[in-house]
């Protein structure tokens, strides 16, 4: 009788308990790189070296030992796509160019338009697969930027801990030309990035990051509103105070003028996961030269801005 209340009350127990459940992984926070490359188009700038700039970024490894990478202003055809090959051997896989073609995305969203002047010059490359690729132009925009299909690229990546997710942007500039406050253009344009991500009902244990040339001052009023429309965490800052600085940088201030006030614009912000500190980096390039009108100019940099490194 013993024995077989003591196999009864075994089995009980063994039914009774819970099956053990696997945790499930946090995939591995990234290493995102986001660099304004200026390059132009050739046929209306045609001095500022962009295929030279172009070997040189991937000659000197300035976007070397990342995970993910955005590009902003590849506008210049030969000279983006030239940067994006060179790129290849340690970034194989990547987006088209955001609002050159339909093709080669899984979804285009917002406002595309056959007929803009002017693509919206963002890509982003990865060394992990790229599962999902959208890009969105923006519906709305001033000055000159509302010629161009300036918008973002969203990508799902296959990393090995899991799926991670990041939208590459170049936001509204400031220009004296627009009839509207940029500022408002840009908080319409965050809006649309909030809309596709709520859209996209992406899982909360999933990291997401909104990376790039956001033209929003880090000193201003604009970079709380920016986190808030967003729903972004603060990162921590480091390395060079800007990002955009006209009196340390020769493009810069060659392009617009040494009286230019240096600013802060480019960001890699956290809207899920751990939150990435971000690392402006002085990088200074060899010396490259251009000649205009039987004048040559002599450069030490390898765009307007400098690269953020973002990192846990």
């Amino acid at each position: 009788m013993k024995t077989r209340i003591l196999l009864t009350s075994c089995l009980v127990a063994a039914l009774g308990a819970a099956p053990a459940t696997a945790a499930t992984p946090t995939p591995t926070p990234p290493k995102i790189a986001s660099y304004n490359v200026f390059m132009l188009a050739r046929t209306l700038y045609p001095n500022w070296g962009q295929v030279t700039r172009a070997d040189l970024i991937d000659r000197q490894d300035v976007l070397a030992g990342q995970d993910v990478v955005v590009l902003q202003e590849l506008f210049d055809n030969t000279a983006g796509d030239r940067l994006l090959t060179n790129l290849s051997d340690t970034y194989p896989h990547r987006t088209p160019t955001v609002g050159r073609t339909r093709g080669g995305w899984d979804a285009t969203l917002g406002d595309y338009r056959d007929t803009a002047v002017e693509d919206g010059g963002v890509a982003v490359l990865s060394r992990w697969p790229i599962t999902r690729r959208v890009q969105h132009v923006y519906r709305d925009g001033c000055g000159p930027d509302r010629l161009s299909n300036k918008g973002f690229a969203y990508v799902r990546l296959g990393s090995p801990t899991g799926p991670v997710h990041v939208i590459g942007t170049h936001m509204q500039s400031e220009d004296s030309s627009c009839t509207v406050s940029p500022a408002s253009v840009r908080a319409r344009q965050r809006a649309e990035i909030a809309a596709f991500v709520a859209a996209e009902r992406i899982p909360a244990g999933e990291p997401l990051y909104v990376a790039g040339d956001m033209n929003v001052i880090r000193a201003g009023a604009e970079y709380a509103t920016m986190l808030t429309d967003l729903g972004a965490a603060a990162p921590p800052f480091t390395g060079h105070p800007y990002s955009w600085d006209c009196a340390d940088n020769s493009v810069c201030r060659d392009q617009y003028g040494p009286e230019y006030a240096s600013e802060h614009l480019d960001y890699v912000l956290t809207l899920q996961g751990p939150v990435l500190a971000n690392e402006t980096r002085r990088l200074k390039s060899p010396v490259w030269t251009v000649t205009s009108w039987f004048k040559t100019y002599s450069y030490t940099d390898y765009s307007d801005h400098y690269p953020v490194f973002a990192a846990p």
